[in-house]
């Protein structure tokens, strides 16, 4: 395992505290980088398709990455991008993804195919990719791999994928507070009635929605009507934004 060992990772609610307090996008992208590298990523790579709240500065193919170069390099003058399923991915998934797996249920080209063997090649072993989905548009997407080879990395199947993805998520969120031209977060953030915020609570703590109707006496028709509108209130469409966005709005506690 690359970089730090599992058990000094940095938590998530230590690098909700990190990724908060940075004051621009290399310190941020420090944070993410070392954070990930606590389960084995030592190669990151952030990329905004589209999103109508950043300037056009900050939407592009690996805005930040600490890729090989002579692989981004050649990935870039071959304009790559166009090939590539993982970062096709990023605009039609809605949840992250081991990048075998995209593989093993997709139907590659076999330029598609070479691509990923190439890229194995290079040292992006195990990848994951995280899209990151919201309104007005955005697409962006980080992908994480490991310069380590071997079938156990290649599969990162230990790998807890949905931390990856909150990890991701969280990343996304304060990246935007830095540089969104009209911030998701201006003005005073909506409030959440009590029950919403006992539900969210709850579902922060990695509840199921079963587990939540039987922990607080309800339906499960009815913690799936109180995330719904949860939803609405926080922007987001998913709940790792929703926890993340209440969690940076002290709305619930981590």
């Amino acid at each position: 395992m690359i970089g730090l060992n599992r058990t000094d990772a940095i938590t998530f609610e230590e690098f909700i505290v990190r990724s908060s307090q940075a004051r621009d996008a290399e310190s941020l992208f420090g944070v993410l980088s070392q954070t990930v590298a606590g389960y084995g990523f030592d190669r990151v790579i952030f990329t905004v398709q589209r999103d109508l709240d950043l300037p056009a500065d900050q939407q592009a193919h690996g805005i930040f990455h600490n890729y090989p170069e002579d692989w981004q390099k050649f990935y870039d003058e071959k304009s790559l991008w166009r090939l590539d399923p993982v970062y096709r991915a990023a605009a039609t998934e809605d949840w992250a993804f081991r990048w075998t797996d995209l593989e093993k249920r997709s139907r590659y080209s076999a330029g598609q195919v070479k691509l990923m063997r190439l890229s194995e090649e290079a040292g992006l072993n195990g990848g994951i990719g995280v899209p990151i989905k919201g309104p007005r548009a955005q697409i962006a997407g980080v992908a994480v791999a490991s310069s380590v080879g071997g079938s156990g990395v290649r599969d990162a199947s230990h790998i807890d994928i949905d931390l990856i993805n909150a990890v991701c998520n969280q990343f996304y969120a304060a990246y935007k507070r830095l540089y969104a031209v009209k911030s998701p977060d201006v003005g005073v953030a909506p409030l959440l009635s009590p029950k919403e915020t006992e539900v969210l609570t709850w579902v922060a703590a990695g509840k199921t929605d079963e587990d939540v109707a039987t922990i607080l006496g309800i339906s499960r028709n009815t913690v799936d009507a109180h995330m719904r509108h949860v939803f609405q209130k926080l922007g987001v469409n998913n709940r790792v934004a929703a926890v993340v966005k209440a969690i940076m709005n002290g709305m619930i506690q981590p």
